[in-house]
């Protein structure tokens, strides 16, 4: 049985977490792509005449009209599916000139064992729930490019070119950066810049950002600076957006941290 079923959608792309046992989906298509993260337990699935296992930590990519069906044993079974359209994928195609402008490309299909596009699929899950629309774009950029271009390495040029954005990122903490500025200053689309920042910090950019601000914001409060006054020094919109981060980060509020530290608020 289904024990719970989400839904959510932003942007006209559909996003589901499912929590499931003793139960199953039969054949059926799709017409859009379905790309899923197994999070805990074991699902069996029916793809091309194959039956397959997927397990905990791994993914399954559905291109349109691929036939399938799943089945979940007694134990639950908990994943997320992101349905990307069609139209989204062919247009990003299109404009960074990586296949047919005519047609929608066909993934690598069935299960895969892909860390990266397994983070991918649950940081854009993430990104659909929040009123966000610049970090859903990056997600999505960083989503679609771990199916089109699973192996990405960066030549010494573009290094640089990321690196001056990490520069500027440093110089502009209270600011808020658009992808569209941040990939001006690499020199490069939004895709690509991405998808190469991604690889050479480990973090999108949007996260790299609120990183390095939470780290100055850990500085202010070990010099005695209030949790308010560092969340304004620092552009959060208010107090309670920096409180949520810095727990987010740290696994406590600024106040709890300012009183491990021993540090006066008087």
């Amino acid at each position: 049985m289904l024990q719970s079923s989400e839904w959510f959608s932003r942007n006209g792309i559909e996003c589901s977490r499912v929590i499931a046992c003793d139960d199953g989906f039969p054949r059926h298509t799709h017409d859009e792509y379905v790309i899923s993260a197994n999070l805990s337990g074991v699902e069996e699935i029916w793809l091309s005449g194959k039956n397959l296992t997927v397990k905990s930590g791994q993914v399954t990519v559905y291109n349109p009209a691929s036939v399938q069906s799943s089945g979940f044993a007694q134990q639950s079974v908990e994943f997320i599916s992101i349905h990307l359209p069609q139209s989204v994928v062919k247009t990003l195609v299109a404009q960074e000139n990586l296949g047919s402008r005519s047609h929608a490309p066909v993934l690598r299909e069935g299960v895969l064992d892909d860390p990266p596009l397994f983070h991918a699929i649950c940081r854009f899950a993430d990104s659909a729930r929040e009123d966000n629309d610049s970090l859903q774009q990056q997600e999505l950029l960083q989503l679609c490019g771990e199916l089109l271009e699973p192996s990405v390495s960066l030549t010494g040029s573009e290094a640089q070119q990321i690196s001056r954005v990490t520069d500027y990122l440093r110089c502009h903490l209270t600011e808020k950066p658009s992808l569209e500025t941040l990939a001006q200053i690499a020199g490069l689309s939004k895709y690509h810049f991405v998808r190469l920042f991604t690889r050479y910090t480990g973090l999108p950019p949007l996260q790299y950002h609120m990183q390095l601000r939470l780290h100055q914001a850990r500085n202010l409060l070990r010099r005695n600076i209030s949790p308010l006054e560092a969340a304004i020094s620092l552009g959060f919109y208010d107090q309670s957006h920096f409180i949520n981060a810095f727990r987010k980060m740290m696994g406590i509020t600024p106040g709890h941290y300012i009183a491990r530290l021993g540090l006066s608020r008087g």
